[in-house]
C-alpha cells in the first residue's frame, strides 16, 4: 500500500459548492455488490489510521462527467457523499492557488500536482491508469493515490473478445474482402480456428486480465495467467505464474493478452526474445499500454510468421501516424485506444469515486489505493 493520502478536490470553475447534510451518508448503491463484481480491493488500513489523515474542511474536484448535466449529477451525488464538507469545483488546468491549498484533490494525476501540491493528503484520479504521474518524487510523498482500475476490465474484455474472435474467424479478411464487392468463401491467407480447447495467457492478471480470463474460460479456452504479486487467481484460471515464467508459458499459449500496467518492468517486455519463445502461429492482442511492446520487433514476428494476427488497442507510438508500417499489414487490427469505452463505464468509474469520497471523510478503508512502489 502506498504511503500517500491527499484532502479531496471538485474541479469545475472554482465555484464553491456548500455541502447539505450534516454528515457523510452511505450512497444508496450496492457497494458490496460494485467490490465484488469488479474485484475492487479495500485497503489493509482505515485511512484515520494514518498518520496524515485527518477530516477534511474542503474537497476540490473537477467532476469527470462528458457535459455539464452529467457533471452537476455527479456534484450533487458527491455532496451526498461528504456531508458536511466544503465542496470546490474546479476545472482544467487547474489553478496554482488550488494546487497550493489542496488537501484532497478529484481530479487527474500529473507530475505537476505530484511536485506542487504540498498539502496533498488523498488524491483521487478517475482513469484507471496512473502510469503519466509516477515521477521519483511520488516515493517520499506521504499521500494516499487512489485510482479506478478495474471499473474498465468488463469492456476491455468485450473488446479482447472481439478482436480475437475477429482474428481467429477471419474477419478482417471477410471485411476487406465484402468491401471489393467479392464472394470469396474461403480465404486462404488466415486459418478460421475454433476457440474451444485452445489455451489462453493473460499477462497480468489484475480487473482487466480477471475479466479476460472469465470470458475465455466461458468460451472453452484454458486460461493461463501471469501475475506479480501471488499465485492466486480465480477458479476459471488454470495455473497462475509469476512474472519469471513468462516465456515458459508463452509457448504454450494459442492467444496471448497484453493487459499490463505501464512500469520500468514492463516497458518493452513483448520483444524480440518474447516472440522467439512464443508458441509459432500464435494471436497477439494488446489493451494494456503501447510502450510495453517493441513495435519494430512485433512488426518482424507478425511477417515472418512467429505470430498469426495481432489486435492492438493501444500501439506505441500512439496515436499510431500516417503511414505507419502497422496500418498497411493485413494480419493486424488497430482500434484507437477505445477498449474501456462502453454505455455503462463512467457509471461503474463514479461509483467507485463516489465511494471513496464517502470513505475518506469517514477515515474508512480505501478502494484501489495504488502501490507506488510499484507503479499501479
Amino acid at each position: 500500500m502506498t504511503r500517500n493520502i491527499v484532502g479531496l478536490i471538485v474541479i469545475t470553475g472554482l465555484s464553491v459548492v456548500p455541502a447539505m447534510a450534516p454528515r457523510a451518508q452511505q450512497s444508496n448503491i450496492d457497494v458490496q455488490a460494485l467490490v465484488e463484481e469488479l474485484a475492487l480491493e479495500e485497503s489493509p488500513v482505515a485511512a484515520r489510521e494514518l498518520p496524515f489523515w485527518r477530516k477534511p474542511e474542503k474537497i476540490y474536484i473537477v467532476p469527470p462527467g462528458y457535459d455539464d448535466a452529467e457533471r452537476a449529477l455527479q456534484m450533487q451525488s458527491a455532496r451526498e457523499a461528504v456531508g458536511d464538507v466544503e465542496l470546490v469545483q474546479i476545472s482544467y488546468p487547474i489553478a496554482d492557488e488550488v494546487i497550493a491549498d489542496a488537501e484532497v484533490l478529484l481530479a487527474r494525476c500529473t507530475p505537476r500536482i505530484i511536485r506542487e501540491a504540498k498539502n496533498l493528503r488523498w488524491l483521487q484520479d478517475s482513469r484507471h491508469g496512473v502510469d503519466s504521474c509516477m515521477i521519483p518524487e511520488i516515493q517520499d510523498k506521504p499521500f494516499i493515490l487512489t485510482n479506478t482500475q478495474h471499473t474498465s476490465g468488463p469492456p476491455i474484455a468485450d473488446h479482447v473478445v472481439a478482436l480475437m474472435t475477429m482474428l481467429t474467424r477471419g474477419l478482417h479478411n471477410f471485411h476487406r474482402i465484402q468491401l471489393q464487392g467479392e464472394w470469396k468463401d474461403r480465404p486462404i491467407e488466415f486459418p478460421m480456428l475454433e476457440l474451444d480447447g485452445k489455451t489462453m495467457l493473460v499477462v497480468g492478471l489484475g480487473g482487466v486480465g480477471t475479466a479476460v480470463a472469465k470470458r475465455a474460460n466461458a468460451l472453452g479456452m484454458s486460461v493461463l495467467a501471469i501475475r506479480n504479486s501471488s499465485r492466486s487467481g480465480p477458479d476459471f484460471v488454470d495455473y497462475v505464474g509469476l512474472a519469471d515464467e513468462l516465456h515458459e508459458l508463452a509457448g504454450q499459449a494459442d492467444v496471448i493478452v497484453n493487459a499490463l500496467p505501464l512500469t520500468d518492468a514492463t516497458r518493452g517486455l513483448f520483444n524480440t526474445a518474447f516472440f522467439d519463445v512464443a508458441k509459432r502461429g500464435a494471436y497477439f492482442i494488446s489493451v494494456g499500454r503501447g510502450e510495453s511492446t517493441v513495435t519494430a520487433d512485433l512488426i518482424a514476428a507478425l511477417k515472418d510468421g512467429r505470430l498469426t494476427a495481432a489486435g492492438l488497442d493501444v500501439t506505441d507510438p500512439e496515436p499510431l501516424p500516417e503511414g505507419h508500417e502497422l496500418w498497411s499489414l493485413p494480419n493486424v487490427v488497430i482500434t484507437p485506444h477505445v477498449a474501456a469505452s462502453t454505455d455503462q463505464g463512467r457509471w461503474r468509474r463514479w461509483m467507485v469515486v463516489q465511494e471513496n469520497l464517502r470513505r475518506y471523510v469517514n477515515g474508512e478503508k480505501m478502494l484501489n489505493v495504488v502501490d507506488v512502489s510499484r507503479g499501479y
